[in-house]
């Protein structure tokens, strides 16, 4: 299954939306979290079993993710929902050992098996190829096959893990050989600031690009948190990119995942999808180019400008996964990948060209460097590698 996967959040209509995402064929299914989605349904928050019924019954896939990497982060104390999966042995959050990782991934395995999800197993933060927590993830993952031939596996990893080069590739050649047949790569930011992606790390996310291109060549590989940053990884031979409405299931966000002490009521700026430009714009931003060009706005979103953030949801996941699909229709071969992501950054860049003279200090070149510029670096990075 390819396309676009919802991961989780605690908002309150989540689980209607989810089921709406994908009963219209916006969305393929959803990523659930311990951290956000409660083991035993409580008011407002139905349980995983609950909410993956529902998911099954609309035609979606189910993936339950452990996210064993992020109960390790530093400041992570938002643990409510965590707890009371129980996913510990009695040492406690320990994998120091053979016999504890065991213990965990056994009890990963069995949640997973109760919501009728595939076995995916946890991993660990890797900031380089060579540490102590690089060769616990390797130990890990060989647990997990022990215990499950046919285990997914996931591999998470900072951007100097990403950008560490040949270290980075003989490494990603050993998980290779485990032949999971399906990877979940997640690329985990230490800070997020603001809704728009920060690709400036070029080498980076080709070393990413790089890892899916050797793990694609026999697995599915799906990107966690990938939105429309993801899409040189979709051309480097991913099938799936996870989403969401929320800055944390668009990216991954450490603060997700830590209590704020802040909870008074926020209300969150507005944005409009804007698919032909592979960018999510101020909604501010989107009425200016109306007024501009009312018929070149609307090719630009990719329909009609959504009235609401209700239907602005449902707006986003249609054009993200619409430009998965454009990107990797089915049998299309790697090198036709490359070249339909580099005719939609092509002709993104020509509609920025435009909209930057024409609104003024509202369209701006960091707009066209942030949606256009960066990741297209990025995808001839990673094609100039493998001689595409």
């Amino acid at each position: 299954m390819s396309g676009v996967l919802i991961h989780d959040g605690r908002r309150n209509g989540h689980r209607k939306w989810a089921i709406e995402a994908i009963t219209n064929g916006y969305a393929d299914g959803v990523v659930l979290s311990p951290f956000a989605t409660p083991r035993v349904t409580v008011p407002r928050h139905p349980s995983a079993s609950e909410l993956s019924k529902d998911v099954r019954a609309a035609g979606g896939e189910v993936i339950f993710d452990p996210m064993t990497h992020a109960r390790f982060l530093p400041g992570t104390n938002k643990t409510g929902f965590y707890d009371a999966w129980d996913l510990w042995g009695p040492t406690g959050t320990c994998l120091d050992d053979t016999t504890a990782q065991v213990a965990h991934i056994e009890r990963v395995f069995e949640h997973q098996s109760q919501i009728r999800a595939p076995h995916l197993a946890p991993t660990l933060q890797l900031q380089t190829p060579h540490s102590d927590n690089s060769s616990r993830a390797l130990d890990m993952a060989r647990v997990a096959r022990g215990l499950d031939k046919g285990a997914w596996q996931s591999l998470v990893g900072t951007r100097a893990f990403w950008s560490s080069g040949p270290h980075l590739d003989a490494y990603v050649g050993t998980l290779s050989s485990l032949r999971a047949p399906v990877w979940m790569i997640t690329v985990a930011n230490e800070i997020v600031a603001g809704q728009v992606p920060d690709l400036t790390d070029t080498a980076a996310f080709a070393g990413l690009c790089r890892t899916v291109h050797s793990l694609s060549l026999r697995s599915r590989v799906i990107l966690a948190f990938g939105d429309f940053a993801g899409l040189p990884a979709i051309a480097a031979g991913a099938d799936t990119l996870g989403s969401g409405w929320d800055r944390g299931q668009r990216t991954f966000d450490p603060l997700s995942y830590r209590e704020n002490s802040d909870d008074s009521p926020r209300r969150p700026a507005s944005y409009v999808t804007h698919g032909e430009l592979n960018a999510v714009l101020r909604r501010d931003t989107a009425d200016a180019i109306t007024r501009w060009d009312a018929s070149q706005a609307e090719r630009m979103r990719g329909g009609p400008m959504p009235p609401t953030d209700n239907v602005e949801r449902m707006h986003h996941l249609q054009q993200l996964r619409r430009a998965v699909m454009d990107v990797a229709p089915t049998g299309a071969t790697r090198q036709e990948r490359i070249d339909a992501l580099r005719h939609r950054y092509a002709t993104a860049a020509k509609d920025f060209d435009a909209l930057i003279p024409g609104l003024p200090r509202i369209v701006r070149e960091s707009d066209k460097e942030a949606w256009v510029i960066n990741p297209c670096k990025i995808l001839e990075t990673y094609a100039t590698s493998e001689g595409f």
